[in-house]
């Protein structure tokens, strides 16, 4: 008996060792896949979080691993994996009832929706993290959660052209007091990101020398600790060098940063390893090289696209269901009150008609349809057939369509050689009249001369933003802008511009 109770005794207390042994192998593997393996070997980073997930015992693990395959899934452009491992653990974080893990996966879903060029999910997830964030006790938790939400602001502001307010806000964020743990490597990694933002930022404000500076700063403070932001900060130095003409600069950058574009396979570290390469290639006239990685570029971009235009279309569709939900829900209520009315009517009727005379009901219906402000009178702009149309498309259909047709113009659906006006409607869902009468009535143009528009509008814009593309060949843009042949691009941008492309170019270049 006695042997019995000291056997009893000693594993009671092995118990809690046996705890925090789980505990600590936990956080080892979620670290070393989240910060080394996602920059090193992608491969071996998703084997380590199904293995976290699937060897899981709390719902905290629970959250933590569905954030990690997220978090691995948005950075090889799996966007749609990630949308769905962070959704399970937003589910999970509102049943656990912890704000720091609302707040997190918040980040996450608006960090994913960002990249992709949802903007407005994006935008809803970051106000949903913001207003978690005043839940969270923990002091610690709650100054690198608001660091977090801090730098997500500034992608935003550096998404809207808006430099100055990013380095303004990361300089903020560098000097925050209370979100640096020497016993967390994390939340120095998180000062390390603040600096490569705000480096980021000053580049695309024209300073290359100040962004030089912060990023050789950051290879400083996380020398010895493999994470993206090591090869970003590669990524960035060689770009800020080609700007300043320092090409053997940036080759060696480059270099450096090739590794970890085939070990990491994350795919904006891609775009942006091919477009620098394709920038070093045109200043060293290898216009050939240039162009095979401008293509890969695209083809990236394409991807990134094409998942915005999948997700996109479910977010609407996912509208719709609430919109008719709500709808219903609204024509349930209508039909209760109206048949309040009409008892409480019917009440007043029969029990106090006895005590005044009533006015006749006639007079009280002429009376109650009396207009009592004069008609609204219709523009006379508007085409005939428009206003016909107006009367007979309902203002759900007419939302649905103005709404659409700018999430593909967002979508870049002009490019194609094969948009038609019957196949944008079959990408709207609906008739050829309304589509007519949608790009008539708010984009104020014909069919034809909208897609023309749009098409020279973004041709230009990427000539403006990319200075690479200013010694391509006319039948290249041409062809990038979704025209079938250079005489067509020529004459629609004469038509759009007052100039033809040719001359536009030489200008842009003197300006340069």
């Amino acid at each position: 008996m006695k042997k019995l109770s000291l056997i009893l005794f000693f594993l009671v207390l092995l118990i809690p060792f046996v705890g925090f042994s789980q505990e600590s192998s936990f956080e080892n593997k979620f670290v070393e896949a989240r910060s080394k393996l996602i920059a090193l070997d992608s491969d071996e980073a998703f084997r380590i979080a199904d293995s976290l997930l699937k060897s899981s015992d709390t719902e905290i693990h629970n959250i933590r691993a569905y954030n990690l395959l997220s978090f691995l899934h948005k950075s090889v452009g799996t966007y749609s994996l990630a949308i769905n491992y962070a959704k399970h653990s937003e589910k999970l974080s509102e049943l656990s009832g912890i704000p720091d893990f609302k707040v997190r996966t918040a980040i996450l879903l608006a960090s994913i929706y960002r990249e992709i060029g949802v903007y407005e999910e994006s935008h809803k997830y970051l106000r949903s993290a913001k207003v978690n964030l005043k839940g969270v006790n923990d002091k610690l938790s709650l100054n690198q959660l608001s660091n977090e939400i801090m730098q997500e602001d500034a992608y935003n502001f550096i998404i809207e052209k808006r430099y100055s307010e990013a380095i303004e806000l990361m300089d903020e964020a560098v000097l925050q007091k209370g979100y640096i743990d020497n016993e967390n490597p994390f939340s120095l990694l998180l000062r390390s990101k603040s600096l490569m933002i705000m480096a980021e930022s000053y580049k695309l404000n024209g300073d290359q020398n100040k962004s030089i500076a912060l990023l050789k700063q950051v290879l400083d403070e996380i020398y010895g600790v493999e994470n993206l932001i090591r090869p970003f900060t590669f990524q960035l130095l060689s770009e800020a060098y080609i700007n300043l003409n320092e090409l053997d600069s940036a080759r060696n950058y480059l270099d450096l940063l090739g590794p970890y574009v085939i070990g990491s396979n994350n795919v904006e570290l891609k775009k942006r390893y091919y477009y620098s390469e394709a920038q070093l290639n045109k200043f060293k006239e290898d216009y050939q090289q240039s162009l095979n990685y401008i293509n890969k570029y695209y083809e990236l971009d394409e991807q990134r696209r094409n998942a915005a235009e999948i997700l996109g279309n479910q977010i609407v569709k996912n509208s719709y269901s609430e919109i008719k939900l709500l709808k219903r829900n609204n024509t349930i209520m209508i039909l209760v009150l109206i048949f309040i009315v009409c008892f409480m009517f019917l009440y007043y009727f029969l029990r106090i008609r006895h005590k005044s005379k009533l006015i006749s009901q006639n007079d009280i219906i002429s009376n109650d349809l009396e207009p009592t402000v004069e008609p609204f009178l219709i523009s006379k702009h508007i085409p005939k057939d428009i206003l016909n149309l107006d009367s007979q498309i309902s203002l759900e259909t007419e939302t649905r369509l103005v709404k659409r047709l700018n999430e593909l113009e967002d979508e870049k659906f002009y490019l194609s050689k094969n948009i038609t006006l019957n196949s944008l409607t079959n990408k709207l869902n609906t008739n050829q009249k309304y589509v007519s009468y949608i790009v008539r009535k708010y984009k104020n143009q014909h069919f034809n001369d909208y897609i023309q528009n749009l098409r020279i509008q973004y041709i230009v814009t990427q000539l403006e933003n990319n200075k690479i593309m200013l010694d391509y060949k006319l039948s290249y843009l041409a062809d990038l802008a979704g025209f079938s042949s250079h005489s067509k691009f020529t004459i629609a941008f004469k038509a759009v511009m007052d100039i033809t492309p040719s001359q536009f170019i030489e200008r842009l270049k003197n300006t340069i």
